[in-house]
Formats: C-alpha cells, sequence, structure tokens
C-alpha cells in the first residue's frame, strides 16, 4: 500500500520531534528555572551598562505576539499561551498561562485569567495579560474545543508523549506512552490534570501539544488556520497568524524557541486554588524573552492610574485604559464610584507639586478631555498614582 503524503509529513514530524527532544530539555518555568532566568538577567543588565528592559518598545520592534486560547463551552479559557516570534533575530517564545491566576479585566473587575475570556471577551482577556505582565500583545487567537480537534485533525494528528494514564468519567482514553494522538485526544491531553496534581503538570501537557503542532505546520498555514470556521475567532488576519506560527515553527527547528510557564506564588481563595504574579520573576522573565515588547511607560513611577466610574456606563474602564496606555500610563484597574451622576470628569492626585499637576493634566489630556480639573487628595491610597472618576463628558469612541 502506498504512504499517503499526509502520513509520510507526519512520520518525519514525529521524526524531527524526537531528535529535537533528544538534544533539548524542554523547560517549563520552576523555581530553579527562575533562578537561573534571574541571574542570566543580571549578566545581561551588567553587561550593557544596566540597561536591559529599558521600560519602551525597541526603536524598531520586530518581535510580534499573539495571545493563543482554548475556550470552554461555558465561555472561559481553559488553555492559554502567550506567543511571540521575532523574525528578525529568528527566535521565539511561548510563556503558558495559568487559567487561576488572579488579573484584572478592564471595565469588568478582578478573577481568575481563566474567566477573563467569558467576562470581557477576546479583548478583554488580551488586555487583562497584557496589563498583568507589562507587554504588548498584538493580537489574540481564540479556538474551541471543537475547532482546537479539528485543527489537530488537519495536520493528521500530533505526536507527544503520554505520562500517566488520563481518563474521563472514569474511563480510560489514554495509557502512558509515546503515540499519536487525534484532535479530540490531543484536547483531552492538553488540557487533562488528574487527581492532586499541581497546574504546572497540566502547563507541561499544553507544552507537548503546542511543540508537537508547531513541528508539522502545512506550507499554507495560514489557509488552515483561515478554513477551521466559527469555532475560530481572531483579531487579526490569518496571514499574520500563520507567519507568526511559521516563525515559530522556524526557532524551534534551530532551538531557538523557549517555552517558559507565568511565574506565580499560590494563594487560597474560598478553599479553591489560586496564584498570584510574582513580580519579579515576571520582570526577568519578560527582559529575557519579550523586551521588545515592553510598552512606552510601564517602567515608569508615578503614572499608575485607576479608573472610577462615575456614570454606570458598562465596559467605561476599558474604554478609558485604550486612551491612557498608549500615553504611556499604567492601567491598574477600574471599579465603580462610590455613586453615579457625575457630569465632568474628575482627575485626583496626591499633592500639588509641579510632577504630580503635570501627570494629572496629562492623563486628561489623554483622555481627550484637556479641560478636566485636577484636584488633590489624600485618599489615594498605594495602589495608584492618579485616580480619574469618568464623568458623562467622557466620550468614548
Amino acid at each position: 500500500m502506498t504512504e499517503s503524503t499526509g502520513s509520510r509529513v507526519g512520520r518525519r514530524a514525529e521524526q524531527r520531534a524526537l531528535r529535537r527532544r533528544q538534544r533539548r530539555r524542554i523547560v517549563v518555568a520552576g523555581a530553579t528555572a527562575f533562578a537561573l532566568l534571574l541571574a542570566a538577567v543580571v549578566y545581561l543588565v551588567v553587561q550593557n551598562g544596566g540597561k536591559a528592559g529599558g521600560g519602551k518598545h525597541a526603536a524598531t520592534r520586530t518581535q510580534r505576539t499573539l495571545l493563543f486560547q482554548i475556550k470552554s463551552v461555558e465561555g472561559s479559557a481553559v488553555s492559554s499561551a502567550l506567543l511571540a516570534d521575532d523574525p528578525k533575530s529568528k527566535t521565539g517564545a511561548v510563556v503558558l498561562i495559568q487559567p487561576q491566576v488572579l488579573a484584572t479585566v478592564p471595565g469588568v473587575g478582578s478573577g481568575d485569567f481563566g474567566s477573563a475570556l467569558k467576562l470581557g471577551g477576546v479583548t478583554g482577556s488580551r488586555n487583562a495579560l497584557s496589563d498583568l505582565m507589562g507587554v504588548t500583545i498584538d493580537g489574540s487567537w481564540v479556538v474551541d474545543g471543537a475547532t482546537f480537534a479539528r485543527l489537530v485533525d488537519a495536520l493528521g494528528g500530533v505526536s507527544v508523549t503520554v505520562d500517566v494514564p488520563v481518563t474521563k468519567n472514569r474511563a480510560v482514553f489514554l495509557q502512558p506512552g509515546q503515540q499519536r494522538l487525534t484532535g479530540s485526544n490531543a484536547l483531552l491531553f492538553a488540557t487533562y490534570l488528574a487527581a492532586g496534581e499541581q497546574e504546572q503538570v497540566r502547563l507541561t501537557r499544553l507544552q507537548a501539544v503546542l511543540d508537537a503542532i508547531l513541528n508539522q505546520l502545512p506550507k499554507d498555514t495560514a489557509s488552515l488556520v483561515g478554513s477551521l470556521g466559527p469555532g475560530s475567532t481572531t483579531s487579526v488576519k490569518a496571514a499574520v497568524i500563520g507567519s507568526i506560527l511559521r516563525g515559530l515553527e522556524a526557532d524551534d527547528s534551530k532551538e531557538n524557541l523557549q517555552y517558559q510557564s507565568l511565574p506565580v506564588t499560590k494563594v487560597d481563595i474560598d478553599e479553591q486554588q489560586r496564584f498570584r504574579l510574582d513580580p519579579a520573576a515576571n520582570k526577568a522573565l519578560v527582559d529575557n524573552l519579550l523586551a521588545q515588547s515592553i510598552p512606552p511607560g510601564v517602567r515608569k513611577t508615578g503614572n499608575r492610574v485607576l479608573v472610577l466610574n462615575g456614570v454606570g456606563t458598562p465596559g467605561l474602564g476599558d474604554k478609558v485604559r485604550a486612551r491612557i496606555v498608549p500615553a504611556g500610563f499604567v492601567f491598574v484597574g477600574s471599579r465603580n464610584a462610590p455613586r453615579f451622576g457625575y457630569t465632568s470628569t474628575l482627575v485626583l492626585i496626591p499633592n500639588a507639586t509641579d510632577a504630580a499637576l503635570k501627570v494629572g493634566h496629562d492623563v486628561a489630556k489623554a483622555m481627550g478631555l484637556p479641560k478636566a480639573p485636577v484636584q488633590t487628595t489624600d485618599a489615594i491610597g498605594t495602589i495608584a498614582d492618579v485616580v480619574v472618576i469618568v464623568g458623562s463628558d467622557f466620550k468614548p469612541t
């Protein structure tokens, strides 16, 4: 019997993946990995005169970032990964995101990141991660489970090493060992967490499936992305996604692709597992893998803005964020003001120094309200440097 083209491509992909696994250890960040990462960043800072992670985009930014998410039937994200490719330096990175990490969805509120997709949509989820990590995310690609399975099937399945028996409703679907998974089984494995396991283990499985997908992409990846139907939601053109994926494939083939998980610390809330971002380790990760995507102003001091909705219009915080972040301010969150009915927007600062007044007026200008009153208050607290109470004079577009 003649071997099909798909079988030959799949077999070659398996061979390449096996050789690569033999050559390198797949890294999912833990305490040891981040200690090494932090040491590397310190070395780079010394070598570059203390200028690593300059807090703004490179003069000519070439890195492209994409948030990839698998959506559950309830609408939350069960798996998320930030993809980054730099075609100029031929390097890539995949940051795996825990769905239980606490984040703020602009215009909605705080909660676990997995729910951000359901509460704030594709844009809200992307902006929540952007604010959490302090990086620019250029676009989003969200697929539901059936579409993810269809994507894998279109590639002829993926070859991975299953580490434990994978069960569903007490039935064993996968036994341990190296094997080629269909789309439905790849979805099950990528999102699987056995009883008593830590979330890090599930991220490792997601990494294995993503790595297998990258290493058997078709030449016309854009057409594949564009053919997935309504279960695939993108904020950028399929050609852009295809280019990023093919770039990551090339990075991986040259062993220039790094996988890391978002650095977090565990917290217990209502007896459920939750995480908070580890700020120092996140800064090290961003400086090492995503330095080109650090937005202007994100590393400054005195420019953090808290937005209070004084009108009651849903999603108003996200509209303000869209104005102030490109102007170099850091959006730290939004919530409702103690009351509604504000007709004029108020900009509150902690003192009347020239520096504080300038920041306040610059925030108002960025919002499109250069004449909004700037007032001092001693009730700002430590979370922000500026508090904006949005009135009905703010006209979101």
